[in-house]
């Protein structure tokens, strides 16, 4: 089974929901800047450790990967025009011309070098088992144009995994950290202007044509330009005076543009995950503490206010566009709504409710429960309704709002009971750092879970290729919604607001080479 041996700076897992996608000032065409906004700044963009959602959206634009996962979950073309994959082996021929910002070759052992960094177990990138495979070892061959990867051990979505690997040039790489605000790689923009807190201008490269299935730019706009805009209101009112060009909205605001007829594409995402820390010190090592606080929520309400109403049952864990496994691992599994079977359970745990309130050993039952501010009010108002439903079931319970910047180090921390952390990922094998394995800062299980069936469903999952391990995945996840170890309640299909624009979602995320102007603007 592979665990990463470092935590993720923030959290993570490839696609956190912790921020909204918007757009601030757009123009008039092809010839100008269409805007993209983001729930907060993304403090490190480097391709090599960066890990927020906001990092990932934003690399796209400045990175290509080998090869890429389109919206029906197919392996197509990236830098690599020709692939093949088994269990412990990955092999690819990059495609000639692929040029860097400077005007450089892209080199087969440009690639090599860079998985080779990132594996390095001496100073392990946080993407080490999100995105790259522990112990790969890359050779290339440069006359070739030929890159060889090797694990001793299996990865089961070997293609789909490294799919994620935004890869960087020989500059970028003799130079780590100036990639935190400035990119050295062959994506179809490069960063022109970094100015945090505030926005990100990316202008585009001429004669790009080595994107996902062949796509090129030339229609492409001139410029992108990333403002953060953390609040949705403000998003909607900007769209719909003309003065921006795409925007992610829910909630109210979302009715409001759907009721003007603005246009949207849809990206499917979680929305209601609570994670458990089950560390020793916390009320929630005890799983049925952890089952009666689940039981004393109402989650099919609480998934109606975090969505406007548009919540989806979640059925597995980590929902996004294209999951190669699709069992439902979540409905069977997950404690029913029923306050008297919550107050048995804390019964039996020892604890006594005496005045309305839960007490044991002569203290309170009390948690403290984070949630990421950034996400829009209706995210906000359901964990707020959260604390209120657990406060007259008699749980104290302290509020600690995050933000892209801050939930990493408040996970890693540990000085939390409950988080309310919606984590996307592309595999199901992407979950294994977050519920095995070490606690920070050795790596990703903010938790400490330990669950014994899962570590072992794991390890046989592991040893089939792709979609063939795809019912011991689902029986895997299964066993950490049996032990309340995670709470996935709800999913939703989140748009993408746009006017004078048209782009195109695939499996991981926004397509830079879709973006097209269309009509008045």
């Amino acid at each position: 089974m592979r665990r990463t041996p470092r935590v993720a700076a923030t959290a993570l897992a490839l696609g956190l929901v912790a921020g909204g996608c918007g757009a601030d000032a757009g123009s008039t065409g092809a010839e100008g800047a269409v805007g993209i906004s983001i729930g907060g700044d993304p403090a490190n963009l480097s391709p090599l450790t960066g890990t927020a959602s906001t990092t990932l959206l934003m690399n796209r634009f400045a990175y290509d990967p080998l090869v890429n996962v389109d919206a029906r979950g197919n392996v197509v073309s990236g830098v690599a025009e020709t692939w093949s994959a088994d269990l412990t082996s990955a092999n690819f021929t990059l495609k000639r011309g692929v040029t860097c910002v400077d005007g450089t070759e892209f080199k087969a052992s440009d690639a090599a070098a860079q998985f080779n960094y990132m594996a390095n177990p001496a100073k392990p990138s946080p993407l080490l088992g999100l995105s790259v495979p522990v112990g790969v070892v890359a050779t290339a061959d440069d006359a070739a144009n030929t890159l060889s990867l090797r694990t001793e051990q299996p990865v089961a979505f070997f293609l789909r995994m490294i799919s994620l690997v935004p890869l960087t040039c020989a500059k970028g790489l003799a130079s780590p950290d100036a990639l935190i605000s400035a990119s050295e790689g062959t994506g179809p923009y490069r960063l022109a202007e970094a100015v945090p807190n505030d926005h990100y201008t990316y202008v585009k490269r001429p004669g790009y044509t080595w994107g996902p299935d062949g796509g090129g730019s030339e229609s492409a706009p001139e410029k992108v330009v990333f403002k953060i805009v953390p609040n949705e209101t403000t998003r909607a009112n900007l769209l719909l005076a003309g003065q921006l060009d795409i925007a992610r909205v829910n909630g109210a605001d979302r009715r409001r543009l759907d009721a003007a007829g603005v246009k949207s594409e849809l990206e499917l995402v979680p929305v209601g995950q609570l994670l458990f820390n089950e560390t020793p010190e916390h009320p929630t090592s005890d799983q049925r503490v952890r089952w009666a606080l689940t039981a004393a929520l109402d989650l099919k309400q609480l998934a109606a206010v975090a969505t406007g109403g548009k919540a989806r049952p979640s059925t597995i864990l980590g929902a996004s566009m294209a999951v190669p496994c699709t069992g439902d691992s979540v409905t069977p599994n997950t404690p029913p709504h029923d306050r008297e079977r919550a107050a048995r359970a804390l019964t039996e745990a020892g604890w006594k409710k005496t005045g309305g309130r839960w007490t044991k050993n002569g203290e309170r039952l009390s948690i403290t429960l984070s949630f990421p501010a950034a996400s829009g009010t209706p995210l906000v108002s359901a964990a707020e309704l959260a604390a209120k439903q657990w406060s007259s079931f008699g749980v104290q319970v302290d509020r600690q709002p995050t933000t892209p910047a801050t939930l990493g180090q408040i996970l890693s921390a540990g000085d939390w009971d409950v988080s309310w952390t919606p984590i996307a990922v592309a595999n199901p094998d992407m979950n294994v750092p977050f519920f095995s394995g070490p606690r920070p800062p050795e790596g990703n299980n903010f938790g400490g879970v330990d669950n014994p069936e899962y570590r072992r469903l794991v390890s046989v999952a592991a040893t089939k290729p792709d979609t063939a391990g795809c019912a011991e995945w689902t029986a895997a996840e299964s066993e950490l919604a049996k032990r309340v170890d995670v709470v996935a309640f709800a999913d939703m299909l989140i748009p993408y607001f746009t006017k004078g624009y048209t782009f195109s979602l695939d499996g991981n995320g926004l397509l830079p080479t879709s973006l097209r102007p269309v009509g008045d603007r």
